[in-house]
């Protein structure tokens, strides 16, 4: 998928996929980028990403799906929680090309999102918690039918 992977604690890698699924769990009922809203925020047991599930909501009439793996390293530096969600934001503003990363999710082909992040972290992370430890990741296979992470 391009970039290296940069080691990191199983502990911090933890406490930054609930971080990041807390922050994009807003955006299921409210669009990251019009027309998706997040269908689920997918850990990845073995390296510092997230597979990020946005479907075009409710009202739409043509149904889509995307599936995006974010990585949360960006240039060897650990992404603020707040960059994943202000990366899918990205959406919104132009055309992004995604290259295909070889996995599928839910029979579906998982797009390489590391452009959308590429370039953000300019400032080291802040401490986004407060301790606590909330979901790992989630997905809505089909509204109402939730699985958490």
């Amino acid at each position: 998928m391009g970039q290296p992977s940069v080691a990191v604690s199983p502990d911090v890698l933890l406490h930054t996929q609930c971080a990041v699924a807390d922050a994009l769990w807003h955006y299921t009922t409210t669009p990251v980028a019009k027309p998706y809203y997040v269908r689920g925020c997918i850990p990845d047991p073995h390296e510092p990403r997230v597979t990020v599930a946005l479907w075009t909501g409710p009202a739409a009439r043509e149904k889509k799906n995307l599936l995006l793996s974010i990585p949360l390293v960006s240039d060897g530096v650990l992404l603020p929680t707040t960059h994943v969600a202000l990366g899918l934001l990205r959406l919104g503003r132009g055309t992004h090309m995604f290259g295909f990363t070889g996995r599928l999710f839910d029979g579906k082909r998982v797009l390489d999102g590391s452009a959308l992040v590429r370039g953000i972290a300019a400032a080291p992370p802040s401490q986004d918690s407060d301790g606590r430890r909330g979901r790992r990741g989630f997905y809505f296979e089909k509204p109402g039918r939730l699985t958490t992470y």
